[in-house]
């Protein structure tokens, strides 16, 4: 067992489970806000790799320094990430029609939790990386064949390069580790001892499904500040 997208969805479901359950709407508050707070997080970081390289921070700049690309299980598995473009200007907009986390939530029965993660996540994330730029999530495969993501006036054209800086892609363990702390941040500043205790549950959740030593990898990650880029450090 490696970490992938499946294990990323299994701390997300885990803590909409038991947040919903213990606090009812706060909870479901408390889940969006924590979501929205790891995306801006991961959106910064692109940001701030991006300035120091002298870039603008525009959509193709956006795509460009991006932390992720579909995990080994998923390219194994057929479940990859798979987008088209449908437009490029003046709105840049794509259509997944194939995504290992939107499988993973049904997997998990985490349709409700996945509906309302991938509804904020990547405006989050654009948000995090430049506020002006007009990044709408507008629909998603919890409801419709197809998600949607349109990008208002984006500047893009055929030309632009959008081919990513693979040295700042993240492995899965890093994203696993950084959605459980983003969101955990949250909780426990919400809710107090009572989300620390919650955030031992998720966590607990974990090793019990995927075994001590990959827990252990999350709990390595403790320390880590996840504003700054851990190249930087």
């Amino acid at each position: 067992m490696s970490f992938s997208e499946r294990t990323q969805v299994f701390l997300v479901a885990a803590y909409y489970r038991h947040l919903t359950e213990q606090f009812g709407e706060k909870g479901k508050a408390a889940f969006l806000h924590g979501v929205k707070h790891y995306g801006m997080q991961r959106g910064s970081r692109m940001a701030q790799r991006a300035i120091a390289a002298g870039e603008t921070l525009d959509y193709g700049t956006f795509c460009r320094y991006g932390e992720w690309v579909s995990s080994d299980e998923a390219v194994r598995t057929g479940t990859a990430n798979r987008a088209e473009i449908v437009s490029i200007t003046p709105d840049f907009e794509s259509h997944v029609t194939v995504c290992p986390w939107y499988k993973a939530f049904q997997d998990f029965g985490a349709a409700e939790a996945g509906a309302l993660y991938c509804s904020c996540l990547d405006e989050a994330i654009n948000q995090g990386f430049n506020g002006d730029i007009q990044f709408r999530t507008v629909q998603t495969k919890h409801h419709e064949d197809c998600c949607i993501f349109r990008v208002y006036n984006s500047g893009m054209t055929a030309e632009t390069d959008t081919r990513k800086h693979m040295e700042f892609v993240k492995g899965f363990d890093y994203h696993c580790a950084h959605t459980f702390y983003g969101i955990g941040e949250m909780v426990r500043g919400i809710f107090g001892d009572e989300g620390e205790n919650l955030c031992r549950q998720v966590l607990k959740d974990f090793e019990n499904e995927y075994g001590k030593e990959m827990a252990d990898v999350i709990r390595s990650y403790e320390k880590e500040n996840f504003n700054i880029c851990p190249e930087r450090k």
